[in-house]
């Protein structure tokens, strides 16, 4: 047979990814990447033609028409598919034309743009497509520079076919059954649904629908706690996670006797040794749980775990059997809920960014209303996957935050019962109200469980608890607290300023009421900057086309806090006039001036100046030299009208000798080091890059100025982010959804003009590609890079960033919340600053908060900190 190297049979899964490939689990799987920094498609294409050498699953075609059973068909050689998006990516990909997978690359500019790989669902599941990307980046590497990957020898799929094929599918069956006698599927809380519902069962998600993500993760004291009970028991991490998810199901209303679904990795023991295996070996299985109404928790978890050994090396049974099974139509999903972990491989990060690659996405089927995943890494994270058409973001969030907590305190029940601290306790009660927050032990809290709740977290180093002696018989507490204080330094006091950059179709009438009223309102409440943008010609900023006159209006109005450009656009100005308009604010505001500047990006801005649009880079630091001059009261030579060159200073003279200048580095490392090179400070954003390269790239700014002879801390380094603060996490995330996702479509519709404008040929026009990009990036912005929560939640955010060598927080709270309501959240916002700048305070809130949370119906109690 021609090009043919292997033949063998099919898993029931593969049968019925192949006969059924409209389902929602047969739906195409992508892992996408962007590049910043160019893409060298050579090596590309070399990588993936070694990958798909590399793994027989790769050269796989599935053929069933006129054959008694179908087979999969392993070719000798393919070629794989490097495309550009000029086809609809998620266009079918037919079984019988192996690779069952393609690279598609999107370009936004000749460096920067995304990679796109799509796989079939029958070659792979996303354990294997994990480990393909790993390997696809080390080839790529090897490529580009002409080294070796360090790839061990793979394994072949026939491997697991063969271990598969002596498998007892009777025996497996049979267990399956007997598990599910009797039993119902459990759904989901109706009160965390979007509206409530006549059928109680929701439709899968659709054909190109988005999926929402919520993630929780569990704090590093609290992460160490529970890895470690995991290990001195011998526990799966697996194992607590499922007992977590069934006693808040069962603290929510579903019953004591508890079904959902779960995720078995497939690829048994037998074969996890001797090089990579990959295939699709993931298999969806019912998990069914009784939670005690009595007893102890240990033995309840080490009887569930002797379950899992039992039962996940050889079931592999196909997702039609499970339905008639249970009796669930076509049309619905399977479980309501699927709970499953998986490893997090702690060096793709690095090895990504090491390429140029960023902010890798793995876009799968999403095969119940919601998936709870839980991730092994240096603090557990919990991952809710879920449809938002059908699950409201503020429940699901509020649940994230609640299985974490019930993860943490079923492994410290179990270890005080096991070390007879406390006595068994009843497992749980069911809340009266919604949602709990905890287990709850049906008894008043005094001074002795309060002090245990409070020794469990990571601020506390040592901590008493006494009756209230200036209130006797009230019940009152008094917690003397000795804080943990932080690895190293104290932590830094952070400046917070406010950024201002809203759209002009913002829905008022009076435009500048919130600029305004919100810098007197920062001016009083001891802000560190206004920032105002310039933007032209385009809504998206379009309130802010000139800094300087606006910055002149806020003058008068405020008397301590500075005034800056961010940014003025330098190459598209005479720097004569720069020099001027700002040395007349200065005077105004006695003094408050700073400028950042840049070179700008958009084409059409250049209407102002064309001719300086091909060298703009260069005209930046030219002007601004001539500016900062200016400022000294230099003479700068020019020509005048009659031809003479002349040399001219300008007036009037600033009231501040040398202009404090910010110089704006969107991302580009080059830009950092010059900022550095030069004794700038620098002025940064999280709308394009994460938290850890801000840091990579603050450490090079730093180490610019040393070697240029600048002091390195002396610099300041502000970082713009999205900031909306808040009372309630759900309502903030509820009135900041629905304005940010329409912002960030705004900023790629004026890439898409970018493009254009730069006549590169890419097919971005779908209006539905810009929807589900902006539904993907508002996910992934508000977690990973704004400030949006309550004053309590941004503080790790905030925390994050003074740790990674941020001075300033440039708070961008005009992009699109309703005024009032971007209004009232400044005074949180205040308060976070507060909080992020005075330690005692900090501490009280956030214990006081934590004991809310675990101790519902608590006594008062007053914190006494040294």
């Amino acid at each position: 047979m021609k090009n043919v190297q292997d033949v063998y049979r099919l898993s029931p899964v593969q049968r019925e990814l192949l006969s059924r490939p409209s389902a929602p689990e047969a739906r195409l799987a992508h892992l996408h990447w962007s590049f910043r920094q160019g893409l060298d498609e050579t090596a590309l294409q070399s990588a993936l033609r070694q990958l798909l050498a590399r793994h027989t699953t790769l050269r796989t075609a599935f053929f069933a028409q006129g054959m008694n059973e179908p087979v999969q068909v392993v070719r000798e050689k393919v070629e794989p598919r490097l495309e550009e998006e000029t086809e609809d990516r998620r266009r079918p990909l037919n079984p019988a034309n192996a690779p069952l997978f393609r690279t598609t690359v999107l370009r936004t500019s000749p460096e920067t743009g995304a990679v796109v790989l799509t796989y079939h669902p029958l070659i792979l599941d996303e354990g294997s497509a994990r480990v393909c990307l790993r390997e696809l980046f080390l080839l790529y590497r090897a490529a580009r520079e002409g080294s070796e990957p360090g790839l061990g020898k793979s394994r072949p799929q026939r491997d697991f076919m063969a271990w598969f094929e002596q498998q007892d599918a009777h025996e497996a069956e049979q267990r399956v059954r007997e598990l599910l006698r009797g039993a119902r599927r459990s759904g989901l809380p109706e009160a965390w649904y979007v509206a409530r519902r006549e059928d109680p069962h929701p439709d899968p998600l659709p054909e190109g629908e988005g999926v929402s993500l919520q993630r929780f993760f569990l704090s590093p004291a609290a992460t160490a706690h529970v890895q470690a009970f995991l290990r001195q028991h011998m526990l799966d991490l697996s194992t607590l996670l499922q007992a977590a998810w069934a006693v808040l199901l069962h603290q929510h209303g579903q019953g004591d006797d508890l079904l959902f679904g779960t995720f078995t990795s497939g690829l048994p023991p037998a074969l996890s040794g001797g090089g990579p295996l990959v295939g699709r070996f993931a298999t969806l299985m019912p998990c069914r749980l009784q939670v005690p109404s009595r007893g102890t928790l240990l033995r309840w978890l080490r009887g569930l775990q002797a379950e899992h050994s039992e039962t996940r090396a050889s079931d592999y049974l196909a997702p039609s059997q499970l339905r008639s099974w249970l009796d669930v139509p076509e049309d619905r999903p399977l479980f309501e809920s699927i709970v499953t972990t998986e490893t997090e491989d702690e060096a793709l990060g690095p090895l990504a960014r090491s390429l140029g690659f960023h902010s890798i996405i793995h876009d799968a089927a999403l095969p119940a209303p919601l998936v709870v995943r839980a991730a092994q890494g240096p603090r557990l994270e919990l991952r809710f996957h879920y449809d938002p058409e059908q699950l409201a973001s503020a429940a699901v969030a509020h649940a994230a935050g609640h299985l974490g907590t019930l993860m943490e305190e079923l492994a410290l029940r179990a270890e005080q019962e096991l070390s007879a601290l406390s006595p068994p306790v009843k497992l749980v009660e069911v809340p009266a109200g919604p949602v709990a927050s905890s287990i709850t032990v049906g008894k008043s809290f005094g001074a002795t469980e309060v002090e245990a709740v409070l020794a469990q977290h990571p601020a506390v180093a040592r901590v008493s608890v006494v009756p209230d002696a200036k209130a006797p018989g009230s019940g009152a507490l008094v917690a003397r607290v000795e804080p943990a204080r932080p690895a190293g330094a104290a932590r830094k006091k952070p400046g917070f300023g406010l950024f201002f950059f809203a759209n002009e179709g913002a829905g008022t009438s009076d435009k500048y009421r919130l600029y305004l009223d919100g810098a007197k309102f920062a001016d009083r409440n001891g802000f560190t900057a206004i920032w105002t943008p310039e933007r032209h010609f385009d809504e998206h900023g379009g309130l802010y086309p000139n800094p300087s006159v606006l910055s002149a209006a806020l003058s008068t109005i405020t008397e301590r806090i500075a005034l800056r450009s961010g940014s003025v656009v330098l190459p598209l100005h005479n720097p004569f006039r720069v020099a001027e308009e700002w040395s007349v604010i200065d005077n105004l505001s006695k003094g408050r001036v700073g400028l950042s500047v840049t070179s700008g990006w958009m084409p059409s801005d250049f209407a102002l100046a064309p001719d300086n649009f091909e060298d703009k880079r260069e005209v930046l630091f030219r002007s601004l030299e001539q500016v900062r001059e200016l400022w000294r009261g230099g003479a700068v030579a020019t020509r005048d009208g009659a031809g003479n060159e002349v040399q001219l200073r300008t007036f009037p003279r600033p009231v501040q000798p040398e202009l404090p200048v910010w110089l704006t580095c969107p991302g580009n490392p080059e830009l950092f080091e010059k900022a550095g090179e030069l004794g700038f400070h620098v002025l940064t954003s999280l709308a394009s890059q994460p938290v850890e390269e801000v840091r990579e790239k603050i450490a090079l700014y730093r180490a610019a100025r040393a070697r240029a002879g600048h002091d390195p801390a002396a610099g300041t380094v502000s970082v713009m982010l999205h900031t909306f603060v808040g009372r309630d996490s759900g309502e903030v995330l509820d009135r900041v959804r629905g304005p940010l996702t329409h912002y960030l479509r705004t900023h790629l519709r004026l890439q898409q003009m970018r493009v254009r404008s730069l006549d590169i040929q890419v097919d971005i026009d779908d209006p539905k590609w810009l929807d589900s990009l902006a539904t993907f990036a508002f996910e992934q912005h508000y977690r990973m890079s704004a400030l949006i929560g309550t004053p309590t939640s941004c503080l790790p955010m905030v925390d994050r960033l003074m740790e990674a060598g941020a001075d300033e927080l440039a708070c961008f709270i005009d992009f699109g919340v309703a005024e009032v309501h971007a209004f009232e959240g400044l005074t949180y916002l205040a308060e976070l600053k507060e909080l992020a700048g005075d330690e005692a305070l900090r501490t009280r809130r956030v214990l006081a908060e934590y004991l809310d949370e675990r101790l519902p119906g608590k006594p008062r109690v007053t914190f006494e900190l040294p």
